[in-house]
């Protein structure tokens, strides 16, 4: 992990403007401090090369001589404490550019919370239907299919059991969508679910998301790194290319994961606190690219309408929402959320998220690539949700429910399921 001085200087502007404009609880003056503080372990360093250069032309005088001995020790320890200095520098400098967000496209809203987000579409029908739908979680309690209070017996609270049916809808989700991208052309991958902490630092803000995180305790006898476990599948697919220069003719890479994904959720106490919308744990599909810049844009588009299709193969409603510079993620250049109605709840809610984030996870988890020419660049990388497993069972419960209570299952996942209903 290191800090990229020249990419703070090229962007000194654009970075303090984007500090502010996300309304962040610390200013612009941090990327006025990284580079202050860059300079001075310059000097730093030219001292200790005058020094070595002064101490190596001492050691050539020939003789004994106790002042010339005594200046050499001074100079040995000058050195010292200049190292020890750089040091303490190079971690303060290491933190600040760590702490620093992404710069903010031009097409993003300038606004403080969600209530500033842009509606970009919509689809489907959200008429009221002709009886009283019933909450996800009753209905699937109901049928013996979902038991939350025994998983908060085992667990604890927002966990939950799937059983019977719904196990199986959950897995039958899991391998449309991994199916669907893979005739893409995405590649399929199962992800470790540990991260170590000094990957995990070169993705995220740890900053403002470390509270989210689950640290695992225990130890291998052959590995003393703190790891926690995965809070998106992303995480992992990206941390899978850190350090590493990739010809450019493979790139874009994209891939689909799938994995379980486990958070705290800090911050959000009382919210969905017993149902399955938002668990400290949940199965996911993900779509990652590594690309070249140019091609991010294009990827991030592509990203998206592939949610939208499966949102419409699914038959789920749903709206497009393009996300203000206070309400997206702090790594991201641009971010959509697309949610999904809800009928008990008669709203939308978030089910997917769509973020470009540039160079900013490459520069910290230093992936790079090699053009033809020779020269080396930073990778672009962009993310976005396949499919939220236990957020699209609610969807499918609510928007896919009859009068009778039984749930009309998507053709689409008929194939993958073996039967037509619950």
């Amino acid at each position: 992990m290191y800090y990229d001085l020249k990419y703070v200087k090229e962007n000194r502007d654009a970075l303090a403007e984007s500090i502010n404009n996300r309304f962040l609880t610390f200013n612009g003056g941090e990327v006025d401090k990284l580079i202050e503080l860059h300079e001075k372990i310059k000097k730093d360093r030219s001292e200790i090369d005058s020094i070595r250069h002064e101490r190596n032309v001492i050691g050539r005088l020939k003789g004994e001589d106790e002042k010339k001995n005594a200046h050499a020790k001074e100079l040995r320890l000058r050195i010292e404490e200049l190292e020890k200095n750089i040091e303490k520098e190079q971690i303060e400098a290491n933190a600040l550019f760590l702490k620093i967000p992404n710069v903010i496209g031009p097409s993003v809203p300038i606004a403080k919370d969600e209530s500033g987000n842009l509606e970009i579409r919509k689809w489907g029908n959200t008429a009221d239907k002709d009886f009283e739908v019933k909450g996800a979680e009753e209905l699937a309690a109901e049928k013996g299919m979902l038991d939350i209070e025994r998983a908060a017996k085992v667990t604890g609270s927002r966990f939950a059991f799937m059983k019977g049916k719904l196990a199986e809808l959950a897995l039958a989700l899991q391998l449309y969508s991994i199916k669907k991208l893979a005739d893409k052309g995405y590649t399929a991958v199962i992800p470790p679910f540990l991260i170590k902490e000094d990957v995990y630092a070169g993705i995220v803000h740890m900053t403002t998301f470390e509270d989210a995180l689950y640290k695992v305790s225990g130890r291998e006898e052959d590995a003393e790194d703190t790891r926690y476990l995965i809070s998106t599948t992303e995480h992992p697919l990206i941390g899978m290319y850190m350090g590493e220069v990739l010809e450019e003719s493979v790139l874009p890479i994209k891939l689909v994961g799938e994995s379980p994904a486990f958070r705290k959720e800090a911050g959000a106490h009382g919210r969905d606190t017993k149902g399955i919308f938002r668990l400290h744990q949940f199965d996911q599909t993900e779509q990652v690219a590594i690309c070249k810049p140019e091609d991010s844009e294009k990827i991030q588009q592509e990203f998206l309408a592939n949610e939208e299709e499966m949102l419409q193969e699914l038959g789920i409603p749903y709206r497009v929402m393009l996300l203000c510079s206070g309400d997206m993620g702090v790594r991201d250049y641009k971010q959509y959320d697309v949610e999904a109605y809800m009928p008990f709840q008669k709203k939308y809610r978030e089910v997917m998220s769509n973020d470009n984030c540039t160079d900013w996870i490459s520069r910290r988890s230093d992936i790079k690539y090699v053009e033809k020419g020779g020269e080396k660049k930073y990778t672009y990388t962009v993310d976005a949700t396949g499919l939220a497993i236990q957020r699209m069972i609610k969807s499918i419960l609510e928007n896919s429910q009859n009068k009778d209570g039984s749930v009309t299952i998507p053709e689409a996942l008929r194939k993958y399921t073996g039967f037509a209903s619950l």
